[in-house]
């Protein structure tokens, strides 16, 4: 249940981030911004799990099972607000909502990827 409160805080925060400054960076009229926005996101993703991994004191299995609930969340309710993208972010526009959904699936990717083990060894 704290994965999926975190990971629904998560969507939450990104979410109104978009919505009232994602046009000042995301906007498919600036590939250079675009690019930013993926790759700003890799280490942010990496701050938002790995240290709670590491104070919850979790295993390899359960760190793969709290990376599916923190992204879990997000991706079900991101189903329905892609549908109506320009009513959402009325501040980004509409020909943005495929690289808006192709960032999420980025997003979502990452926080995923975080749940495998960092190595081979790794008996926690």
């Amino acid at each position: 249940m704290y994965f999926l409160v975190w990971g629904f805080l998560v969507w939450l925060g990104a979410t109104f981030i978009f919505r009232f400054v994602g046009h000042f960076f995301f906007t498919p009229d600036s590939t250079l911004l675009l690019l930013l926005s993926y790759m700003f996101v890799v280490p942010l993703i990496f701050l938002l799990t790995y240290p709670l991994y590491n104070f919850k004191g979790l295993t390899k299995d359960e760190r793969l099972k709290a990376a599916m609930f923190i992204a879990l969340p997000g991706m079900l309710i991101d189903t329905i607000v892609l549908t109506v993208f320009p009513r959402v972010f009325t501040n980004l526009p509409v020909e943005s909502d495929r690289y808006f959904g192709s960032w999420l699936l980025w997003a979502y990717s990452l926080i995923l990827i975080t749940g495998l083990p960092l190595k081979k060894r790794e008996e926690r």
